[in-house]
């Protein structure tokens, strides 16, 4: 019995322990088991009766609204040819977690890539970014050849703008100038009517990450659909900007020049068939060259423009009636005034002393002297009111950016020696783009027309929505004067400082050399000239209106030596173009034509 009760004894605290065991378990259990209610309770409210308002919050979460570009418009000549227009682009992008082996990844981007470094390749891949851009707008050609590749981790997505696509490359670019990554116009053309050729952005919504990355398919909803950009028609002819550029290359290398500008204008409607700058670039790798090399000379770099400028000091003394065709003038070749001597130029073409010359002589022979005693005789009021009939001291609003509108000194700032210098060109900056505009007024009968660049906008379904026509601002010089400018000009050709350079066998031409010193920090340059010509062919009606500017020309500095052969080379061009032909070639055809008929 004994022993019995010390075995129950013993049991007891084993027993005890077990049912207190059990019992944490069954406190365990149940309260695990009203968790897990708990948890079901609140995944039925969750997923079942709060989901689709928390599935709508968080799909709201995702989207975001982006603005996506519109097409942006096309760039075309005078005759339809495309300049520059947008096509569809790819980027190249890396899911770098894909990518197994990036050495030899980048190895096989390289043949397709060849401006891309191994280096930067390697260490792009090998990033903790799980998604990576690798090239930005690539060729369609590239983007093909990188799908052939077939490289794991390596995709051709399309990029919402489009690459702008430059056919010509060096074509008149300065003057179309050329867009950003994202098809915004950053110069010329492409940045003055920017807000006309990019059209009107659209809005789409898309679901994207928190980093903004678009999320796999989905599906974007457009809210506004894109506009695309309407197109422009400009004036230049393709086959001229050609040839001209062509010529001027060859001058300015010829005379080892620092630069060089060449314009060629329809004198009755103000319209630029050709504006050609040396240097210049390629549009399609323009970040590779300089801001220099990018500028449009011909219409944001004012000069002195020396001698041509003569023309209207002779046009202020005729229309002011204070000089006459037969006025006389003493022959000089020194003229003493406040201080300085005003010289003529030693180009053979020298005044002499003991005798005298008409104001066509001072054109023909370019004398400065002799341009400095007109101005002196008409005085400041009639020069500077002229100044500013032909539009000097002001934009021509050709539509261009960077324009420099020159300096005309106003009238009370003038001092002694302005009004005899300005006679001849000098005291006073202009851009060749403002000379080619004054000689076209000579050219067509006295009115001053605003150069134009763009001759259409077209809408995106191909019609004309705007056409510009010739705009006359006003009356530089009566007919009579400008017929008697014509007569000067043509005798600069026939027997003065433009003979015989400036002659095209077959037709008439008529212009004025300009040979001006260049001003840097305020003082002239020693031994550095602008030379220049601008005239325009046939002299009689004249057609074409053709400058050419040269800076800084080695081994010769006059305008008649570097700048009128130029002038004579594109004349015959543009006439040729313009299937006129030579007046010998004329007779011979006409010969053979009354042959045949008897």
């Amino acid at each position: 019995m004994v022993r019995q009760e010390r075995r129950r004894e013993a049991r007891r605290p084993a027993e005890a322990s077990k049912r207190a065991g059990e019992g944490r378990a069954k406190i365990a259990f149940y309260a695990l088991f009203l968790i897990a209610c708990a948890i079901l309770a609140r995944f039925y409210v969750v997923q079942v009766r709060q989901g689709p308002m928390l599935a709508e919050r968080a799909y709201e979460q995702r989207l975001t609204t982006v603005h996506y570009p519109a097409h942006r418009g096309t760039i075309y000549d005078r005759d339809g040819t495309p300049l520059a227009r947008s096509l569809p682009s790819q980027s190249i992008y890396a899911t770098t977690g894909d990518v197994s082996d990036p050495a030899m990844t980048a190895r096989s981007l390289l043949r397709v890539l060849p401006g891309a470094h191994y280096g930067d390749l390697v260490a792009a891949l090998r990033t903790k970014a799980a998604y990576i851009q690798i090239a930005h707008k690539v060729t369609h050609d590239q983007a093909e050849a990188i799908v052939k590749l077939g490289l794991p981790g390596i995709a051709v997505v399309a990029e919402p703008t489009g690459m702008r696509f430059v056919p010509a490359g060096r074509l008149a670019s300065t003057v179309i100038g050329f867009t950003g990554f994202d098809e915004n116009g950053l110069a010329g053309i492409e940045y003055s009517y920017d807000s006309i050729l990019r059209g009107t952005p659209g809005r789409m919504v898309r679901e994207t990450d928190e980093f903004g990355r678009a999320i796999p398919f989905e599906r974007p909803h457009v809210l506004l659909a894109a506009r695309p950009g309407h197109s422009l028609v400009l004036t230049l002819d393709s086959y001229l900007q050609y040839n001209v550029e062509n010529v001027l290359r060859a001058t300015v290398a010829k005379w080892h020049a620092e630069s060089g500008s060449a314009i060629v204008m329809d004198p009755w409607t103000g319209e630029v068939l050709a504006l050609a700058n040396v240097p210049d670039y390629d549009v399609r790798s323009y970040d590779r060259f300089s801001p220099d090399a990018q500028r449009d000379r011909a219409v944001a770099d004012a000069y002195e423009p020396g001698s041509v400028f003569k023309l209207v000091t002779a046009a202020a003394a005729l229309d002011s009636g204070k000089v006459t065709t037969t006025d006389r003038f003493a022959s000089l070749d020194r003229l003493p005034i406040g201080g300085y001597v005003i010289n003529n130029a030693e180009d053979g073409f020298l005044a002499g002393s003991g005798s005298s010359e008409t104001l066509g002589d001072i054109i023909t022979y370019s004398h400065n002297v002799g341009a400095a005693e007109v101005g002196l005789r008409i005085g400041k009021a009639t020069l500077f009111e002229a100044l500013r009939r032909f539009g000097f001291g002001s934009s021509t609003e050709i539509g261009l950016p960077g324009e420099n509108p020159g300096i005309v000194p106003e009238l009370a700032d003038w001092s002694a020696t302005t009004l005899p210098t300005i006679a001849f060109g000098q005291g006073i900056s202009t851009t060749p783009l403002a000379i080619a505009r004054a000689y076209c007024a000579i050219a067509n009968g006295g009115l001053l027309l605003r150069p134009r660049i763009v001759s259409a906008i077209v809408a995106p379904d191909g019609s004309t929505t705007y056409r510009y026509g010739a705009e006359i601002e006003r009356r530089a010089t009566s007919a009579r004067t400008a017929a008697i400018l014509r007569g000067f000009l043509r005798a600069v050709v026939l027997r003065g400082t433009g003979n015989p350079t400036a002659r095209v066998p077959g037709y008439t031409t008529a212009g004025k050399t300009g040979t001006a010193q260049i001003v840097e920090n305020g003082v002239y340059s020693a031994g550095d000239y602008n030379a220049s010509f601008v005239g325009f062919i046939p002299a009689e009606t004249p057609r074409f209106v053709i400058l050419v500017k040269v800076a800084k020309p080695r081994g010769a500095i006059y305008g008649g030596v570097v700048a009128a052969p130029a002038f004579a080379q594109i004349a015959k061009i543009a006439m040729m173009h313009a299937g006129v032909l030579p007046a010998a070639t004329r007779l011979v055809r006409a010969g053979s034509v009354s042959k045949q008929r008897i």
